[in-house]
């Protein structure tokens, strides 16, 4: 019998966000990010079912872009963080695949590939990030150099934002007007909005945008829910309550006996811990919810279980279902108790957890 554990893929709400990301952004064409296996949901699984919605993917390294063309996807592929040597410059021309060309030695690795046909390139600009790109004062030159082995009507030149998603002040004018003092001399394409920008800066949709976590049902944004941005959860991560037992005060739970009672208490165990992606450093109290009713976390998380005070719910018995992020709680509810964000969570998900794709 296998262990209760999994996490289930919302196929549906993928393309639900995906829609989102066209009404936001009516004019542009999308390029989904879906590295890292897609933040946790399979790359497979995801490509397949934004395929029909979005124009291209983007992933960081050449496996990642492998696995889509393994996989069927006939659509651009972008290598976001670029060749990594010089022999991934003539596999991503036999697999038609698209570069960021970010860096001087990712350039002459492309000059001396001594390829049959121009690439697609995307050059990316350091507008203030700082760890990739051609600094604004030399990406004419970068660009010069560029166009001899690009197909120029293809070339989109791009950057990224480092704050986005903070509100008011956030730096963001001041990177775009960098990019467009640089752009301004070319008639390429151009992509700078992330997922964040998308909701909030149209000013800075142009040409592509880069959907990531919006696209998994998470908050881009410091100051909004999930839910107020109507997005949904593509992931929906379950497992079961495995034991129930009595807990007289003073007694203590877990790990190091973070947690005491201070009342007579029932503590429910989940077959559900940092092993299977749930956040170590989560603190007592985080929401959990069994048979739909929330639930505080008590007592250290460990490798395989977690520990709840269930004295309020004296009907959740073993076999309970229990949800650790989804709809209640958000991946982003637990990610603000456990002092991290969801992308980490999402993105550290491992492959000991099942993943059932439902639609």
């Amino acid at each position: 019998m296998a262990r209760p554990t999994l996490a289930r893929i919302l196929t549906g709400n993928l393309r639900h966000n995906a829609r989102r990301v066209r009404e936001e952004a009516p004019r542009s064409r999308i390029m989904a990010c879906v590295k890292a296996d897609a933040y946790g949901h399979g790359i497979t699984t995801a490509s397949e079912a934004l395929n029909d919605i979005v124009d291209g993917f983007a992933v960081a390294c050449i496996s990642e872009a492998l696995a889509l063309r393994d996989a069927g996807i006939k659509k651009p592929v972008l290598m976001l963080e670029g060749p990594q040597s010089p022999d991934e410059v003539p596999e991503a021309a036999h697999k038609d695949l698209t570069l960021c060309v970010n860096e001087w030695h990712q350039l002459e690795w492309l000059e001396k590939a001594g390829l049959s046909a121009p690439l697609a390139c995307w050059l990316k600009i350091d507008t203030g990030m700082h760890r990739l790109g051609f600094s604004p004062q030399r990406t004419a030159e970068a660009l010069q150099r560029l166009e001899r082995k690009a197909k120029n009507p293809e070339l989109v030149l791009c950057t990224h934002f480092s704050s986005a998603d903070l509100p008011k002040d956030n730096g963001v004018e001041a990177q775009v007007r960098a990019f467009d003092e640089v752009a301004a001399t070319t008639a390429y394409a151009h992509s700078l909005a992330n997922s964040a920008a998308i909701l909030t800066i149209p000013e800075s949709h142009r040409h592509w945008v880069r959907p990531g976590y919006m696209l998994y049902g998470g908050s881009p944004l410091a100051d909004a829910a999930a839910a107020t941005l109507n997005l949904k959860p593509a992931m929906e991560f379950v497992a079961e309550v495995i034991s129930v037992r009595d807990v007289s005060v003073g007694e203590r739970v877990g790990y190091r006996g973070r947690w005491e009672a201070r009342r007579p208490s029932r503590i429910a165990t989940v077959a559900a811990g940092y092993g299977d992606g749930y956040p170590r450093h989560a603190p007592d109290g985080t929401p959990v919810f069994i048979n739909g009713k929330v639930a505080p976390l008590a007592g250290r998380v460990s490798m395989d279980m977690i520990t709840v005070d269930v004295t309020e719910h004296p009907d959740i018995a073993v076999g309970a279902k229990a949800v650790l992020w989804g709809g209640e709680p958000t991946v982003d509810e637990v990610a603000t108790a456990a002092d991290t964000i969801g992308y980490e969570i999402l993105a550290g998900m491992p492959k000991r957890v099942p993943r059932v794709v439902e639609d």
